[in-house]
């Protein structure tokens, strides 16, 4: 039989080069690399109906997926992590969690993974009444929402971008992602703007510490149909993802990670004995993250039901 060729999104995260240099083992099946776009800000006609490989997807937009009915199911491979204390910054005057109920809140999209986590961990770890928090959003949700037990708004200009916002009064706050060293200088050094948690690594290790959470922010996802079709696969891909990483932990150990970074491997070592494994794949190592996740969705309307595991990963992983 021909190989079966599978799109695979062209991330390039250190964990998963391996497969895209073609070091681990896949056989029968050739990958063919291809961008996907991990956010779902409209109809995605391949994730919908499952005329697709392999995707990899904001975690956000993975159970509202589901209850829609997209032909996905996901793997237990959480390629993404970022830990979210950092991504909270607010105006002078904001001091304590709790001072923002009542203010205005800008992010870029309400459902992606880390402004679910950030509502989730304000509400059950510094108790913020999130339903008093006023959201101002700048993109529109495509995926069906449950109720919303919270204000949200467009900004008053949306070719200003948030950060231009918060810098300008017109929101107090911001959640959201940064993934731009200009913007991080712009934050981090203006005067004018302070992080919530300026002990954010301290306030992620204690949130690791106690509840084995190190936030998942994107995951990989198959096409159901294709699970359907090729049951065995789903289990083959994630065998082959665990031994990438394992290859990518090996290069960092070895200093063949090459990385523009003094000392690099024993900054790498220093992290490992401090946090050990974050990056764990599996459904059973898994399952706390998971669960709390499940139940900051149910609280804030991004679905209206709890799924089982059955319904979210693949049936080939989950003794993993």
């Amino acid at each position: 039989m021909p190989d079966l060729e599978l799109g695979f999104p062209a991330m390039r995260y250190d964990i998963t080069m391996p497969l895209l240099e073609g070091r681990v083992e896949l056989p029968g099946v050739k990958l063919r690399p291809m961008t996907t776009n991990a956010m779902v800000f409209g109809d995605l006609p391949a994730l919908r109906t499952g005329d697709f490989g392999l995707w990899d997807l904001n975690l956000g937009y993975l159970l509202p997926a589901i209850e829609a009915g997209w032909e996905l199911v996901a793997l237990p491979l959480f390629v993404k992590r970022k830990p979210a204390y950092q991504f909270v910054f607010v105006h002078e005057g904001i001091n304590e969690p709790t001072d923002l109920e009542g203010k205005r809140i800008g992010s870029n999209s309400y459902r992606t993974a880390l402004t679910v986590w950030c509502r989730g961990f304000l509400q059950h770890r510094h108790g913020v009444d999130i339903t008093k928090m006023r959201w101002v959003i700048w993109r529109d949700e495509y995926l069906p929402t449950g109720e919303m037990h919270t204000a949200i708004e467009k900004p008053r200009d949306s070719k200003k971008s948030p950060v231009d916002a918060l810098f300008d009064g017109e929101v107090d706050a911001l959640i959201t992602d940064i993934s731009d060293v200009d913007l991080f200088k712009r934050l981090e050094t203006s005067g004018q703007i302070r992080r919530l948690f300026p002990d954010y690594e301290a306030q992620d290790k204690k949130l690791h510490d106690e509840t084995g959470i190190f936030t998942p922010v994107h995951l990989i996802v198959m096409s159901a149909k294709l699970d359907r079709e090729r049951p065995d696969l789903a289990r083959q891909l994630y065998d082959a993802f665990v031994e990438a990483k394992r290859l990518a932990e090996w290069d960092a150990r070895s200093d063949r990670g090459g990385l523009s970074f003094p000392y690099f491997r024993e900054r790498y070592l220093e992290a490992a004995s401090k946090w050990g494994d974050v990056f764990k794949y599996g459904v059973t190592a898994n399952q706390a993250t998971m669960d709390a996740f499940l139940e900051y969705n149910l609280e804030q309307g991004m679905i209206t039901q709890k799924l089982a595991p059955e319904h979210i990963y693949a049936k080939g992983t989950l003794d993993t």
